[in-house]
């Protein structure tokens, strides 16, 4: 694995690199992980989302970042990315099935976010969900997020509400 970015207590981020296709397919081609995130991914929303990500670490520093458990296996994706429709950093993962309910997610948010605090003179993180998704709502409330009312953020289908996350810096 590549020279990591963050380390966390049983994961490590590092950023994508256009080879990274196979990976991010990987996960988002399953179908229990596109439940939340329109479906699964066609190769080109694969390439799209990829390349974003490796330019977006470019220019600001960070992204959303390939996630692996400390002993090298693939288990997802976090990060922060800036969120267009708000003008906001918006903290967000996905992990793979077979990594659901060990804690990883909340790991993995609780380390992303005090990495941006740490890097970034940023005041506050956003995050959200599907309405539907309480595993994550309860993720984001156990990093100390805050729900905010709930709102079409720019995700999902034209009017679909999102269950709306706000953390303040600490």
């Amino acid at each position: 694995m590549a020279e990591p970015i963050l380390i966390t207590e049983r994961l490590a981020f590092r950023p994508f690199t256009p080879d990274d296709f196979d990976l991010m397919a990987r996960l988002h081609r399953d179908p229990e992980v596109g439940r939340y995130f329109g479906g699964v991914w066609s190769d080109e929303k694969v390439r799209e989302a990829v390349s974003e990500f490796v330019a977006e670490q470019a220019e600001r520093g960070h992204s959303k970042w390939l996630a692996f458990r400390r002993d090298g296996r693939f288990v997802g994706r976090a990060g922060v990315s800036f969120w267009e429709h708000t003008g906001e950093l918006e903290l967000g993962y996905a992990l793979l099935p077979e990594a659901w309910g060990q804690g990883l997610a909340t790991e993995a948010a609780r380390g992303v976010a005090d990495f941006v605090f740490r890097i970034t003179s940023v005041d506050h993180l956003i995050g959200f969900t599907h309405l539907d998704n309480l595993g994550s709502q309860r993720v984001l409330e156990k990093i100390g997020m805050v729900r905010q009312p709930d709102t079409h953020i720019g995700a999902g289908e034209p009017g679909e509400l999102s269950a709306v996350y706000r953390l303040e810096r600490p």
